[in-house]
Parts: structure tokens; C-alpha cells; sequence
């Protein structure tokens, strides 16, 4: 498969699972972008505003690419549409309150998730989105670095932050699970060649974790999502607090949706 746009038989769960892929990436950069000007380190200052970057720029080019087939633009897709409407998992929404301890393990959590889902689409037949994944894999494996060093650091610093990033750790452990919830006609797109299978992605991903966990010395508990959970982030059930991030997210292109900038 070659083409400039997916056969129609797998668009729809195509486009349902690389929403949920920007729309994850799009708002961690969003909240990530907060801590422009606050980080605790100069360096560090500078790094998170451009891990931040990348996970917006990641998502704009992930929307560019849907907005191929899909007939609406990318800034649309973006900021046009209804909360309900987002695919985005709960723990890219949680907001850190400014402790830097939360941040870390909220982009740890989706870091390591993020590098496995790149591995199926680096794989996939639909070329312009192979040829997409590998850019992005290559940097998102340096947001996994960035993020378990500052595990080990926190980890092994003193007993503030020790304490600080395991009760971090401790309270998004379950909405990281969310993670996995699958989107619509995956298996379908398995089948097409479109993603690859990966039946340990759960598996690989908490031994990823884990051994970096222990190098901090720190403790995890991850348990799959069970199949009868609730609908979540992927089918658009969002936490409260979302409303009010898409809002401040998509506030001044609802001024003027239909404005030429």
C-alpha cells in the first residue's frame, strides 16, 4: 500500500486511532508548555519548552496527515471540534498543579507508551504514515531518555523527592492504564497491514517502566485496563477538568474559526 491516502474500508478506525495518537500528544505539549519559564534548572527550562514543542508539532503533522482524506483542515481537526469528540487519554489531561515531580512522571508514562505505538506504525504499509512514525520514533526515543533520567534523579535525590515522585507515580499509575484502551477497528487495521500487532505491548511497556523504576528506587504498580472499564478518553469520556483545558486550548481559534492568519 503506497498510495497518497488508505484504502476506504479502513479509514474510519484509521483516523480514530491516529486522533487518539495527536490528540495525546497534543494536549501533554499543551500542559508540558506551562512550565516555559518555571522549570527548576535553566537547561531544563529550555528542554521541557522543546519536549513540549515537539509533542504539538508531533500532533500538527499527525493532523495534516488525516486532513489528507478526512476534508477539513488540520487546524480544524485540531481545535474545531466538541470535547466529546477528542480521543485523547486521561492522563494527558491531568494537570500537574505546577508540581514538577507529577509532570515528569505523566510524560514518563506516556513516553514509553508513545515509543511502543511508533514501533507499529514504523512497520505499517501505508507509506506517507511509515514514513511519518520513523521521524517521530526517532525523537520520541529522546523523550524517553529525558524522562528516565529525571526519574533516577528525583528517585535517588533526596527523601522530598523520592516521597514527591512516588506518590506522583502512585496516582497516575491507573490513568496511564488508559493508555491502552483501544480505539474502534484496530483489529482491522492489523489485519490491513495498516499498524502492526504487538498482543505484549501491554507487557513490554511495564518492563520498560520497570527497570527504570528500580534504578531510581522507587516502586510501581501497573495493571492492565480491564475489558469491562468504562468507556474512557478514547470514546470521548473525559475527566471533569478537560472541558476547561480544551477551552483554554482552542480559545482563540473559536474567535474566529473561519479566519485566514
Amino acid at each position: 500500500m503506497s498510495a497518497a491516502t488508505p484504502p476506504p474500508a479502513v479509514i474510519p478506525a484509521l483516523t480514530e486511532y491516529l486522533l487518539a495518537l495527536a490528540d495525546d500528544k497534543f494536549f501533554l505539549g499543551h500542559l508540558d508548555s506551562d512550565w516555559t519559564g518555571l522549570a527548576p534548572l535553566l537547561e531544563e527550562d529550555i528542554a521541557f519548552s522543546s519536549l513540549s514543542q515537539d509533542e504539538i508539532g508531533h500532533a500538527s503533522a499527525i493532523y495534516q496527515l488525516i486532513a489528507t482524506w478526512d476534508g477539513r483542515s488540520a487546524d480544524r481537526i485540531a481545535f474545531g471540534r466538541a470535547p466529546g469528540q477528542y480521543r485523547c487519554a486521561s492522563i494527558t489531561t491531568i494537570e500537574d498543579d505546577f508540581d514538577w515531580a507529577t509532570a515528569i512522571a505523566r510524560r514518563w508514562f506516556c513516553d514509553h507508551f508513545d515509543a511502543l505505538r511508533l514501533q507499529r506504525l514504523c512497520g505499517s504499509n501505508f507509506a506517507p504514515l511509515k514514513a511519518l512514525a520513523t521521524r517521530i520514533a526517532a525523537e520520541e526515543r529522546i523523550h524517553a531518555a529525558h524522562s528516565d533520567a529525571w526519574i533516577v534523579r528525583l528517585g535517588k535525590g533526596n527523601a522530598d523527592s523520592r516521597g514527591r515522585l512516588q506518590a506522583a507515580v502512585d496516582r497516575l499509575s491507573t490513568p496511564a492504564a488508559d493508555l491502552f484502551e483501544p480505539t474502534p477497528g484496530v483489529s482491522d487495521l492489523e489485519a490491513a497491514g495498516v499498524i502492526l500487532s504487538d498482543p505484549r505491548m501491554f507487557e513490554r511497556w511495564k518492563e520498560s517502566l520497570e527497570r527504570v523504576a528500580a534504578a531510581g528506587g522507587i516502586s510501581l504498580r501497573v495493571s492492565p485496563r480491564a475489558a469491562s472499564a468504562p468507556p474512557a478518553g478514547r470514546a470521548g469520556r473525559h475527566q471533569p477538568g478537560f472541558a476547561a483545558v480544551h477551552a483554554e486550548l482552542s480559545e482563540v481559534f473559536q474567535l474566529e474559526p473561519d479566519a485566514a492568519w
